[in-house]
């Protein structure tokens, strides 16, 4: 073995030691999913029809935290969901917050369920009665360290079910429930993590209600769209893409008609969320309606041209689940590191604030935590037998960083090592499968 050589395995060997120590304690992405549900239990829509569809959703999506629409309150069909769609074969991780029935619509309710592995829920409060209840679930993540750093990330999710119908009276009613939702997020006296989605049943960005969310002056109140599409949605196609109703085209059994051309499902969130500023931050690029492949505008979901943005019994339980199709987006939490013994805190930091987007392309996603901005990386890529395969010299203008699209990579494992300006460097391990 040459000096060279050696010089490279034991670089490597000190890379993936790195690796280990840096990442015991990982970032975790956390998947949210918002659906409503279409009068789960009622008489045309009970749940031994439902649950086998909505299992087969979960199943596909994967979700940590899920929030749903319109389960009839004629029972505790929370608790149908729990038992006959979310822990069934042998999983036993979902919990669910409690369902009430408050305001001037009580029959269709709003509930969110977890994974209690992941989170624990903390208290839920009552923001509004004017329609129906407007629910915030107050949950903190379980973090494996918490003994270590006596710190935690607090994670609030409110699900709502906003006034339906096009008319200036039901238009002026979802105003008032979004107003309660400002008054009671401004009586945060600090910033949170929260989050705020469920059947909005707005037409427009231009409408009140949603202006009371993403114009509040006060920023503690403020949310923010992580899709920044502002515009008059309805039975627009050039908003085809980000459209959640209807999924069928004629009207019948419950489902509404007319095809894919409302945008009424929608996820928005706090500043802290989308600036990553409380270790909880967005990925954008995540934020979809499942089944959506952007082709059917004012058509089914099961229309022609062939929709194979999801697998065919995916596309099915969808289109016979309900009128709307599910939203999804993933959160990154960065939990407090405790001091990694043998390595520097400045350097765990800095690991702690670059993350990769893994597996990868002929591409890297890299998302920098904003104190990171405006500075400059040197990133070097090494195969798993110590080959340099790329190197690039990257200035962190935007939080988010796509490079080397025109590396061709083989499959297999590299190692990422970013060092700043000062010396510091750090290490990441992806994979290309």
């Amino acid at each position: 073995m040459s000096r060279n050589q050696l010089h490279i395995k034991l670089a490597l060997t000190a890379f993936f030691c790195a690796f280990t120590i840096f990442n015991s304690f990982a970032q975790d992405t956390i998947r949210v999913m918002q659906y409503n549900l279409l009068r789960y239990g009622e008489s045309n829509q009970p749940p031994s029809t439902k649950n086998p569809l909505l299992s087969t959703i979960i199943n596909y999506v994967k979700p940590d935290i899920f929030g749903c629409n319109e389960i009839s309150a004629t029972a505790d069909y929370a608790q149908n969901i729990l038992t006959g769609a979310l822990n069934i074969n042998g999983e036993t991780k979902w919990k669910r917050g409690k369902l009430s029935k408050a305001g001037a619509d009580a029959s269709l309710t709003n509930t969110l369920f977890y994974n209690s592995n992941k989170f624990e829920l903390l208290s839920q409060d009552t923001v509004s009665k004017v329609q129906r209840e407007i629910t915030a679930f107050n949950l903190f993540y379980k973090d494996s360290n918490l003994v270590k750093t006596k710190d935690t990330i607090f994670f609030t999710v409110i699900v709502l079910h906003l006034k339906a119908s096009s008319g200036s009276a039901e238009a002026a009613t979802r105003a008032a429930e979004t107003q309660q939702v400002s008054r009671y997020m401004k009586s945060f006296t600090k910033p949170r993590n929260v989050i705020i989605m469920g059947d909005y049943n707005i037409y427009t960005h231009t409408e009140l209600a949603y202006q009371n969310l993403v114009a509040d002056t006060n920023l503690m109140g403020r949310f923010y769209d992580p899709l920044n599409k502002p515009g008059a949605w309805n039975n627009n196609a050039n908003f085809s893409a980000i459209h959640t109703q209807s999924t069928h085209s004629a009207t019948g059994g419950s489902f509404s008609g007319g095809g894919m051309d409302d945008r009424f499902d929608m996820m928005l969130a706090t500043k802290s969320v989308i600036a990553d500023s409380l270790k909880v931050r967005i990925l954008p690029s995540t934020y979809i309606p499942i089944g959506n492949d952007g082709l059917h505008f004012n058509l089914a979901l099961t229309d022609l041209p062939a929709n194979t943005s999801v697998p065919a019994n995916v596309l099915g339980s969808l289109y016979n689940m309900s009128d709307h199709l599910p939203i999804r987006a993933d959160f990154v939490f960065t939990p407090t590191k405790p001091a990694a013994q043998g390595i520097s805190q400045a350097a765990a930091l800095l690991s702690q604030q670059i993350q990769v987007v893994n597996p990868i392309n002929n591409k890297l996603e890299i998302h920098f935590s904003a104190n990171l901005l405006n500075q400059e990386f040197n990133l070097k890529m090494y195969n798993c037998a110590g080959k340099l395969v790329a190197s690039q010299k990257i200035i962190t203008v935007n939080s988010d960083i796509q490079i080397m699209q025109n590396t061709e990579l083989e499959k297999g494992i590299y190692l990422l090592r970013f060092e700043n300006k000062n010396g510091l460097s750090v290490i990441k391990k992806v994979a290309k499968y």
